[in-house]
């Protein structure tokens, strides 16, 4: 609930509100009843939901948006006269109003914040993050219950103006979040079999939610259906093709794979436990773990003075980011209650893909309805902003290419942050206040161990010996194959910092394009760039 709490009147026949379903108000003990049109239902609910005083011209703003008619202000007087009369019927004509109020700060409805649905359940959310930071489940599982008991339906169903709209996205989202939270206490309380029927209808609801479609797996998993678990991801993995154009997200695949394993991670986030150190991810060198801590830190530090945390971690193709990033967002998903959402931002065109698709896929997971989802890639970006406010919210985004690609991707104020991987060492100073840290192209340290016989690239059917090991040419298992043949020349080639005509010279090519495929090879970490103008290979370790 947002603003200050005004003072609620004396006695105890204060009506109780709905808002988390159809607007409805009546005694406490008694029938709820609607307040009125829709719109009388809007200036309830502004008045209810901001908890201070909201002047005439903010109602009409709220109600209305830029469509508010000529005779607004009059409207809205006789909504609010319906209001003080149906609040208070017993008052008496020259009386003063208890409940509905007005002074010169504008009007205010005096009610105690418990007499509404919406604020009783996010109290009780809040109090069981709390449980979760104490470690305990079964309180948290107890109080999201009751949390979520508190609705009926759709938040402010019916209910006109931006500021319902905009409500409702957050009221949904908190619930959807609640939700999910409730299902991983009843997984870690060993009731897998009592949340696969509520899961089911989670994921047909929101089909591209790979973290409702995890959730499903690992309950199917524990009741010993570990075909179904499979069969999920596989129409997990064929959806988001099809929906998307995407791969699975890392997280989930690397789900998949320890399922496939019989070897479910754990839910325990806090902190690993022995058994899950010895018997999932390996301990790191000190040198590594000194890396993961400040990555840590970042997000964390950023989180408590205000600000949004940006991490980018850079590295060349192979040098462990995704390993780290996975990493990094297990050990701080505990301040991030409100859950994870990630995509995949790699292309290699040369122009990188616009916003509109992936801010689609953020905005299903974080439980916007497809149908409220805008075709307009601002709208969207407006949307997405507004779907995170008030959350805490982790944001994930996998080998992304500049700025101006990431930009509409972070969250528009404190709380959430975003942890990002990229092969372009120039896109951390390119963005207001994120932090960095380089891997260098050497064995990862935060991934598992290389399948027995993992290559590093395809053989170069250009180059004499096709099927002779290069131990000098750099790792192009990423690279698209129209670049492997330009890379693998070049790192031939011994070249030291070349000019654009020198390395056409090498590639046999026009200037033009020796550019475009120097510029490309830059933001995949094969080149360096001391200069502008100006390319190199970087220095092996």
């Amino acid at each position: 609930m947002r603003g200050a709490t005004p003072a609620a009147p004396d006695g105890g026949d204060t009506p109780r509100f709905r808002l988390l379903g159809p607007v409805r108000f009546g005694p406490p003990a008694g029938p709820a009843d609607r307040p009125g049109p829709p719109h009388r239902q809007a200036v309830l609910s502004v008045l209810l939901l901001r908890r201070r005083p909201v002047t005439v011209a903010g109602l009409a703003a709220a109600v209305w948006g830029d469509d508010a008619p000529a005779s607004a202000a009059g409207n809205l007087r006789t909504h609010l006269w319906a209001l003080r009369t149906l609040l208070e019927p017993g008052r008496a004509c020259r009386q003063p109003a208890r409940i509905l109020v007005a002074d010169e700060r504008g009007y205010a409805l005096h009610t105690p914040p418990e007499s509404v649905d919406a604020w009783r359940f996010e109290e009780r959310a809040e109090a069981a993050r709390r449980a979760r930071a104490r470690g305990d489940t079964a309180a948290e599982h107890a109080l999201l219950a009751e949390a979520l008991g508190q609705w009926s339906g759709e938040a402010l169903a019916g209910v006109p103006g931006p500021f319902a709209e905009e409500e409702r996205i957050r009221l949904t989202a908190l619930r959807t979040s609640a939700r999910k939270r409730h299902i991983v206490c009843a997984l870690r309380l060993g009731l897998h079999h009592t949340v696969i029927p509520e899961l089911s209808a989670l994921t047909r609801e929101f089909p591209l939610d790979e973290e409702l479609r995890a959730l499903l797996m690992r309950a199917l998993h524990g009741c010993g259906r570990q075909a179904e678990a499979f069969t999920v991801f596989a129409d997990t993995h064929r959806t988001l093709r099809e929906e998307l154009g995407v791969a699975p997200c890392p997280e989930l695949t690397a789900l998949h794979a320890r399922l496939l394993a019989d070897d479910p991670p754990p839910f325990d986030l806090h902190r690993p436990s022995p058994l899950a150190r010895a018997h999932g991810r390996p301990a790191l060198p000190d040198a590594a773990e000194r890396v993961l801590a400040r990555a840590k830190s970042v997000l964390i530090g950023g989180q408590d003075r205000g600000a949004v945390p940006v991490l980018v971690i850079t590295g060349p193709g192979r040098a462990g980011k995704t390993a780290l990033a996975a990493r990094v967002a297990d050990g701080v998903a505990h301040r991030f209650p409100d859950g994870r959402v990630s995509a995949d931002l790699r292309t290699w065109d040369p122009v990188p893909a616009g916003p509109g698709p992936v801010l689609a896929h953020l905005l299903r997971a974080l439980a916007v309805p497809a149908s409220r989802i805008p075709a307009d890639p601002d709208e969207r970006a407006a949307l997405y902003r507004s779907a995170l406010a008030g959350r805490r919210v982790l944001v994930v985004l996998h080998d992304a290419r500049d700025a101006a690609q990431v930009t509409p991707l972070l969250p528009g104020g404190p709380g959430s942050a975003v942890l990002l991987t990229t092969r372009s060492r120039v896109l951390a100073p390119a963005l207001p206040a994120a932090a960095s840290i380089e891997l260098a192209a050497r064995p990862r340290p935060y991934a598992e161990d290389p399948p027995p016989g993992e290559r590093a690239g395809a053989p170069d059917t250009d180059a004499p010996h096709a099927g002779a090991p290069d131990t000098d040419a750099p790792d192009l298992g990423n690279l698209p194959p129209s670049l492997v043949p330009a890379a693998r020349r070049l790192a031939r080639s011994g070249a030291g910092p070349s000019s654009v005509e020198a390395l056409a010279a090498v590639l046999g090519t026009g200037r033009a394009d020796a550019a475009l495929i120097a510029e490309a090879l830059v933001d995949a970490g094969v080149l360096d760039t001391p200069a502008a103008g100006t390319y190199r290979l970087p220095a092996r370790p």
